[in-house]
């Protein structure tokens, strides 16, 4: 009789549960400081531009530089997952962002600010596609994949709005330069515990689409440069149209390419599955409305109601408690409801939201927008989960960081369409507004709520993409049980 140590398998199935929810903590954390990298800047831009002197023309690139490289490289770093592993590139991508937030921390000019905010971008597009494939092959039970989708949607969320808020804590209490060296001890925690905790899974060895990398990269940073600049300078502008031109052309030229190649970017397979397909039209709109919302709000906030930057990231907070709601709410209401269902029934919340906050008016107050706030921050927070699950259900795990980086590439060309489209309706109801004599105030406003209004056109689209785009799948055997990742030594785990 052996008299050798065993461990109880209640034991190692705990070691093993603890591991995975580290495992995800990692995860989330990671997404949750690339979302808030998208907005933390904005309430620090005043006290930016004086310190580095940045001319007004320029000062939103501080935003935009980030924005476009990250939605420009989505589909690059999401392949790159596939091909030199995901934990591998996760790691890669989270320390280029590190390093870039620390070089930007001390960025003694506007032109190393901006090259540090470029930096950043590429290495959350290398990073952001990695995570979420990493919940798509790390958790394969449909209950864990929704548990760990539902926190890492709340953090992709709310992330916008916490950045709102954090940037204007940091820059009120603190300096403008921890909106970018707070990332530093984040990212290298994220470091630490990933290596620790994100397990090796085996990956199957693939060439790079070099014709397809660059011809799909060039062309999005193409269509996301050109909703940036008809953000800013107007749709008829010469460097919009240029854009939008150069970048279509590009993207005929990828998707030509990637019909004759054996491992595309994008392998076309994944629109061969309808949810999938429509799925991702959902991703385009849902962001279109969402982020410009948050904007507008903010601009309400500040413009209209006169306050502080940091009591208007407060002023955010129901949407985010709305936002993160989801993280309780989606495991249960999926499993009952079902994707589709789900989807319809947070575009109709979200647009009753929506056209609440359109009747909005200078002399309604901030107590007016508290409830339709929370009705769109728990509508988003549904639908976004949703279409996260509904993306990730049955999909190969060879093609999990492309359809991620597919994923993540609707949402930001999404979010840079709602600010271009709705960024004209404010303008030019800002514009009429003035000229009938309304005051300053109640111009923002008016503006502001017409605005939000126009979003419920793009959720309305969601509507009818939930109504009749997606159907109800039928129910799967659930699939085996991934190898918990502390059940054998990293280096046997599998080829990273």
């Amino acid at each position: 009789m052996s008299n050798s140590p065993t461990t109880p398998p209640q034991t190692a199935d705990r070691s093993a549960e603890r591991r995975l929810s580290i495992a995800l903590f990692v995860i989330v954390t990671c997404q949750l400081m690339i979302m808030l990298d998208l907005t933390i800047v904005t309430t620090a831009l005043p006290t930016i531009q004086r310190a580095l002197g940045f001319s007004s023309a320029n000062l939103t690139w501080v935003i935009n530089a980030y924005g476009v490289a990250f939605g420009g490289l989505l589909l690059f770093g999401g392949r790159l997952g596939d091909v030199f592993g995901r934990r591998t590139v996760f790691l890669t991508g989270v320390a280029v962002f590190t390093a870039a937030s620390l070089a930007g921390g001390l960025a003694q000019s506007a032109t190393w600010l901006l090259a540090t905010r470029v930096i950043q971008g590429i290495g959350a597009a290398v990073a952001a596609p990695s995570a979420l494939s990493l919940i798509a092959t790390t958790f394969t039970a449909p209950a864990a994949r929704a548990r760990a989708l539902s926190y890492y949607t709340a953090a992709s969320s709310a992330g916008g709005s916490l950045g709102l808020l954090a940037g204007g804590i940091l820059t009120s209490w603190a300096n403008w330069r921890w909106v970018m060296l707070v990332n530093v001890p984040i990212g290298i925690a994220i470091i630490v515990l990933a290596i620790r905790f994100i397990p090796h899974l085996a990956h199957t060895q693939a060439k790079l689409d070099v014709f397809g990398a660059i011809t799909g990269t060039a062309g999005l940073i193409g269509i996301v440069y050109g909703f940036t600049h008809a953000a800013d300078k107007g749709w008829g502008d010469a460097q919009t149209i240029t854009a939008f031109a150069v970048g279509a052309v590009l993207l005929v030229a990828f998707l030509i390419g990637e019909q004759r190649v054996a491992q595309p970017i994008i392998p076309l397979a994944l629109f061969s599955v309808r949810n999938r397909a429509v799925a991702y039209g959902g991703m385009l709109m849902l962001p279109a409305a969402m982020f410009a919302g948050l904007y507008f709000l903010m601009v309400y906030a500040q413009e209209s109601l006169g306050y502080s930057p940091v009591r208007a990231g407060f002023a955010v907070v129901p949407l985010t408690l709305g936002v993160l709601s989801s993280r309780w709410t989606f495991p249960p209401l999926v499993k009952r409801f079902g994707p589709k269902n789900l989807v319809t029934a947070a575009a109709a919340l979200i647009i009753v939201g929506l056209l609440w906050l359109s009747q909005m008016s200078a002399s309604t107050g901030y107590g007016f927008v508290v409830v339709p706030t929370v009705f769109c921050g728990v509508g988003v927070g549904i639908a976004f989960t949703a279409l996260n699950f509904t993306v990730l259900a049955g999909l190969p795990p060879q093609n999990a960081g492309a359809a991620a980086g597919m994923l993540q590439t609707m949402q930001q060309v999404g979010g840079a369409l709602g600010i271009a489209v709705l960024g004209t309706v404010y303008i030019s109801r800002l514009d009429d507004a003035l000229a009938t004599g309304s005051t300053a105030h109640g111009a923002v406003a008016d503006a502001a709520g017409q605005a939000l209004g126009g979003g419920a056109v793009f959720i309305a689209v969601l509507l009818l993409i939930g109504l009749f785009g997606l159907v109800k799948a039928a129910p799967a055997p659930a699939p085996a049980p991934a190898p918990a990742p502390g059940a054998q030594p990293a280096g046997q785990a599998g080829r990273d």
